[in-house]
């Protein structure tokens, strides 16, 4: 690694500095000339910037909403597919997922659209044609994850929205749909954070025009009753403003991927309150402010810009230490953690398989002892670049610890593992060390896990597991484990099964 320059960078000559002051005091100039002509026209345009991002606040709320809803979708879907696939599911079971949710009412149904199981339980309405009465139900019949207006519950008639999503078993697509009251969910509270200006209204309505979340808090049911003149206004526009006794601008935003809107109206009052009053002779404040302290912010531009350039140079240097083991240049531990996390991550999005290398190099105690600890140092570092030559560019490799490495491959089953291990072997067997006791190569012990769910932790204890199962194998021959689906051996290159 490059050491740290203290000095000033060479690309900050001093013509060059010269240059870059005159420069700066030039723009200093243009900047107050335009900030003076520019004051009137801006007047004239905050009002519409001010309007755009109240628009662009219900637009990101409206997204976070849909993206909010997309994950609970996700996650019931995996729930289901993990507990509720099987061909018998218990009500308990049924239950444990609901409540796992905290959902008020839920239902299970077949691949025919027929009641498996409901939440609160009601057994008159088990084996009943569901779907045929719920539009979002019929959807997720049809394999797409739906999100339903404002609907009564099929088994005790109450107001409830519902995410329903598909997933396939053994006997055929299942469907999950879970309900949630909004107002006291995650989603409820965000609504009700949505705009830090008070007073404010913030509706989240269905199609119908019923509400499903509002703040302030309210007991009225449909977006008429709680506003009329804010319903009459939305049935026309998608923003604009209000006809109520208080001048009021409202913006009215779909919730992506579901039939929803978010209405958000705040008072004008409040809405351009950075242009009323006192606010409109800030600039001009700023404008002095601006004239009166530019001579001594160029004075220290150029301090600035070297100070930024070392502090750059020290951070870069910094992340570089803070990743990197300094004797092999590999990463090192903390970042082979980051890295095995997002792996893991992928494999199980793409259901790809991910095999991880855990590898101890054998002898290497009685090398530091018998020739010192420059020898160990050359064993790690030579056996460094085998991984470097070894692997592909997309492996994941580095030292995990003392004579300890760790390599992930992704989107590797066991045999393509066994195969870069056989690559690794040959490479370290290469290596003629014969000053220092190894004239034969670096021998290791590698244990071997594959899997496609499993966390990064349990991957890692699985192939350590099995490294220990290798170090200790008299043969010293690579071991396969059919329960766990995990490879372990020493750089030897035979095989056999465990029993």
């Amino acid at each position: 690694m490059m050491p740290v320059r203290e000095k000033f960078p060479t690309g900050l000559a001093r013509g060059h500095l010269a240059w870059t002051i005159a420069t700066a005091s030039l723009a200093l100039l243009v900047l107050l000339g335009t900030l003076s002509a520019g004051i009137v026209y801006s007047r004239q345009q905050s009002r519409a910037h001010i309007l755009s991002n109240f628009e662009l606040r219900g637009t990101s709320s409206a997204t976070f909403v849909s993206e909010f809803l997309k994950q609970q979708a996700t996650r019931e879907q995996q729930a289901a597919r993990q507990f509720l696939s099987g061909q018998q599911v218990s009500p308990e079971q049924f239950r444990l997922v609901v409540s796992a949710f905290g959902s008020s009412a839920a239902v299970l149904l077949d691949s025919s659209g027929r009641l498996l199981d409901i939440v609160p339980s009601d057994s008159s309405l088990l084996g009943h044609p569901l779907a045929a009465d719920y539009a979002h139900l019929q959807a997720a019949e049809q394999g797409k994850p739906a999100i339903s207006n404002v609907v009564a519950s099929a088994a005790r008639g109450t107001p409830v929205t519902a995410i329903a999503v598909p997933f396939s078993t053994a006997r055929g697509r299942r469907v999950f749909s879970a309900a949630y009251n909004a107002t006291d969910s995650a989603l409820g509270r965000f609504v009700e954070h949505t705009v830090p200006l008070n007073p404010h209204e913030v509706l989240l309505v269905d199609d119908s025009g019923h509400v499903i979340a509002a703040s302030p808090a309210t007991k009225a049911t449909t977006l008429s009753q709680a506003d009329p003149q804010l319903a009459r206004a939305a049935a026309h526009a998608s923003h604009g403003p209000v006809a109520a006794r208080t001048p009021t601008t409202f913006a009215d935003t779909p919730v992506p991927g579901t039939s929803w809107k978010l209405i958000i109206a705040v008072p004008n009052s409040k809405l351009y309150v950075s242009i009323a009053g006192w606010s409109q002779w800030i600039p001009w404040l700023v404008l002095a402010l601006v004239s009166v302290l530019g001579t001594l912010l160029v004075a220290l531009f150029a301090r600035s810009l070297a100070d930024r350039a070392r502090l750059t140079l020290l951070s870069t240097r910094l992340e570089q230490i803070a990743r990197t083991d300094p004797l092999t240049g590999l990463l090192n531990r903390r970042a082979l953690g980051e890295h095995l996390t997002r792996a893991a991550a992928h494999a199980r999005r793409r259901d790809e398989p991910l095999s991880l290398m855990m590898i101890d190099l054998d002898r290497f105690k009685e090398t530091n002892d018998e020739f010192g600890h420059e020898a160990g140092d050359h064993v790690l570092r030579s056996f460094a670049n085998c991984l470097r030559d070894a692997l592909r560019a997309d492996d994941i490799y580095g030292r995990w610890g003392g004579d300890e490495f760790l390599v992930a491959l992704p989107a590797t089953d066991s045999n393509s593992a066994q195969t870069a291990a056989a690559r690794l072997h040959d490479c370290a067997q290469a290596l003629a060390l014969g000053e220092i006791g190894l004239p034969d190569g670096i021998p290791f012990s590698i244990g071997i896990a594959t899997s496609t769910e499993t966390t990064p932790a349990e991957l890692v204890r699985e192939a350590d597991v099995v490294l220990y199962e290798a170090k200790s194998d008299g043969h010293r021959a690579y071991t396969v484990s059919e329960s766990s689906s995990a490879v372990g051996g020493d750089a030897s290159g035979n095989s056999r099964l465990i029993p």
